[in-house]
């Protein structure tokens, strides 16, 4: 469980937990201001470390799809050099393109795969804390307009 989380289940808990306040309908509780606020503001504290996170992620999947690249460009190359060498059995020439584009291929299907993968983590990675958060802001905002109208 990620400190995120664990804030907004504090969160959640501090709301859930709250007194239900007198003459007041269905749903409305006393809640602790200061600890609500406190929890988002440790949340919001935390958000710029997590997108960091994810921005190093992505960097990450950068890196790894130019290393695919060049790794297949390499082993590329190194079917050229050979084919180069071999260029008097034409058998053999055909074979060694064969098996280099191949090679190609599988290696851009990997990159693409990884590429893929890493943005579908991102993604959920980036939806679930956005979604995490906005909960705790609409609780937050219905806990402060229940206190507002009690004030009243």
């Amino acid at each position: 469980m990620t400190e995120v989380e664990r804030l907004l289940d504090s969160l959640e808990e501090e709301i859930r937990s709250g007194k239900k306040a007198m003459f007041a309908g269905a749903g409305l509780k006393l809640v602790d201001e200061f600890k609500c606020l406190e929890y988002i503001n440790q949340i919001r504290n935390m958000l710029p470390s997590t997108i960091s996170e994810a921005r190093v992620v992505l960097a990450d999947k950068n890196d790894i799809l130019e290393n695919a690249k060049s790794n297949a460009n390499a082993i590329i190359e190194g079917a050229r050099r050979q084919a180069q060498t071999l260029v008097d059995e034409h058998a053999i020439v055909d074979e060694a393109r064969r098996q280099a584009q191949g090679i190609r291929d599988e290696a851009v299907e990997y990159a693409n795969r990884v590429v893929s993968d890493t943005y579908k983590y991102l993604c959920g990675m980036t939806d679930d804390a956005y979604g995490k958060l906005n909960e705790a802001i609409q609780a937050v905002i219905a806990t402060r307009r229940e206190l507002d109208s009690k004030m009243r």
